[in-house]
């Protein structure tokens, strides 16, 4: 949130009641939305290279057999990046502080501890004190609540949580490899009802193993490093490895009933909470970022109504919602308990994976937007608009994103369809809008023309029988549209929820 904030100029004090950014992993897997949103926070290539491509994921049976699997998807990518990619997570907060310190409107400060949150209609203000014990107050237009399960900010709005009826110990244990073990190729989930568990292939030398408690078994009892490798010793050869980081973990599924409060609002596992049987929490915050970062900035800098900050729950709780019911689902499917139950489950997920009647992509378990500031008439809207390699007619050449940066766009391969009418022109121009020209043709004052290495985008136009497609900040497909008449009315359409004519 601060990388997408300072990034567009807007004041941002972060606060953090940690003294440093914590050194043990806890997500490692990135999907490609996630690394698009990561791209428009700044953060820099050498991140992104030290990220390895994900193997792919194999279920193993009560008998041994693969009764499911995710396989990694071929290029081309269409979002520009690969679908998942793992990743070790202080490296990527590491990266992250780098990019926020590039900001020059980001300021941090760590070591405080937050006792009161309180607000009117005009201001927010936090109290607390530092780490040496000194008051601090903060006098501010906006708090952002990304301040973990027990939110302090989602406490002080008065936001409450469902409960989504999943819970259960696992014990994670993160370790190098620093001999040979015999270890599957690709991550593993071991659908045993003697002891489930799931295996992950991290990046470079890193290996994660999950282990699910059984019925009877104390949580305190594996917060011992030797029953630590008692557990772990029936999956690999203990001697083999350097023991990271464990820790015995609650997966729980829960969602906030709401997530403003006027102008207290919470992202991230404030705001929900899933097992990571998909791979999801990390990347569902950073959609969070994605989506509130742009409507803050219509508000800060472009005159929309504060109401349009009412779309980030509209938007994002039914999204993150749909993809813990998922991750539920997996989870069941690994953590059966009942012999006879997981093999009748075996058959059952056998016959579908010879059938092909389930996705073997984990991605197509993450929805679109089907809700919010979406064109109800257009069968594309809400799904996730196309990146490509592109070259711009001012000579710049890379990613489209790193060349547009994150703007509402009109793109088209038509030139007569970006030119606008007066008024209708004005309001794109008002919203922070761009009208981007893709192929041959001269661009005009107020068009930008990409040239394509790929097709992609192209692609995209001719798959979803369009000439032109309105793309959000955050590269959600607001709609598509075969003529100037239904550009025209989308525009108009964005204008009015945004509430232009309202003050922020």
């Amino acid at each position: 949130m601060a990388c997408l904030l300072g990034r567009a100029g807007i004041s941002v004090l972060v606060v953090d009641r940690e003294l440093a950014i914590y050194d043990k992993p806890r997500a490692i897997v990135l999907d490609h939305e996630a690394l698009r949103i990561l791209q428009f926070c700044g953060i820099e290539q050498a991140f992104l290279d030290s990220v390895s491509p994900h193997t792919g994921t194999d279920f193993v049976g009560v008998n041994g057999e693969i009764i499911k699997l995710f396989d990694p998807k071929a290029p081309p990518f269409e979002l520009g990046w690969p679908p998942n990619v793992m990743f070790i997570q202080p490296e990527l907060e590491d990266a992250l502080a780098r990019a926020m310190d590039r900001c020059p409107s980001v300021e941090c400060y760590r070591g405080i501890n937050i006792t009161d949150i309180s607000q009117t209609d005009e201001r927010a203000t936090v109290q607390g004190h530092d780490s040496e014990g000194n008051p601090v107050q903060i006098a501010t237009d906006w708090v952002i609540g990304a301040d973990g399960a027990n939110s302090q900010v989602r406490e002080s709005a008065g936001l409450d949580m469902e409960d989504l009826d999943f819970s259960e110990w696992w014990v994670v244990v993160d370790a190098w490899l620093t001999g040979h073990a015999d270890l599957p190729a690709k991550t593993t989930q071991y659908c045993h009802p003697s002891r489930p568990a799931t295996f992950v292939v991290g990046p470079r030398k890193l290996r994660r193993w999950e282990i699910k408690l059984l019925p009877g078994e104390r949580p305190e009892a594996y917060r011992d490093n030797n029953a630590v490798r008692g557990l772990l010793s029936s999956f690999v050869d203990v001697d083999a490895l350097d023991i990271w980081r464990s820790a015995v973990y609650s997966f729980r599924a829960a969602v906030a009933d709401h997530w403003r409060n006027g102008r207290l609002i919470i992202a991230g596992d404030a705001a929900h909470t899933m097992p990571p049987f998909l791979a999801q929490g990390l990347c569902a915050g950073l959609r969070d970022a994605g989506n509130l970062s742009w409507k803050l900035i219509q508000v800060l800098r472009h005159g929309a109504g504060q109401s349009l900050l009412d779309t980030y729950e509209n938007e994002r709780r039914p999204h993150v919602s749909e993809i813990i019911d998922h991750a539920k689902e997996f989870g069941l499917i690994i953590g059966e308990l009942d012999v006879k139950r997981a093999m009748e489950r075996d058959r059952m997920l056998v016959q579908q994976l010879k059938t092909q009647a389930v996705s073997t992509e984990r991605q197509a378990f993450v929805p679109s937007l089907r809700h919010g500031l979406i064109d109800s008439k257009s069968a594309s809207a809400g799904s996730l608009f196309f990146q490509g390699i592109v070259a711009c007619d001012d000579g710049r050449e890379g990613l489209m994103d790193d060349i547009l940066g994150p703007k509402f766009l009109i793109v088209s391969s038509d030139p007569e369809l970006l030119e606008l009418d007066v008024v209708t022109d004005e309001k794109w121009s008002e919203i922070g809008g761009l009208k981007i020209l893709i192929g041959t043709g001269a661009a005009t004052s107020a068009t930008h023309t990409i040239f394509e290495r790929d097709g992609l985008l192209r692609g995209w136009l001719e798959r979803n029988g369009a000439k032109a497609a309105i793309v959000r900040p955050d590269r959600y497909v607001y709609g598509s549209a075969v003529d100037k008449s239904e550009i025209g009315r989308m525009i108009c359409q964005i204008f009015t929820t945004l509430g232009m004519s309202q003050t922020a």
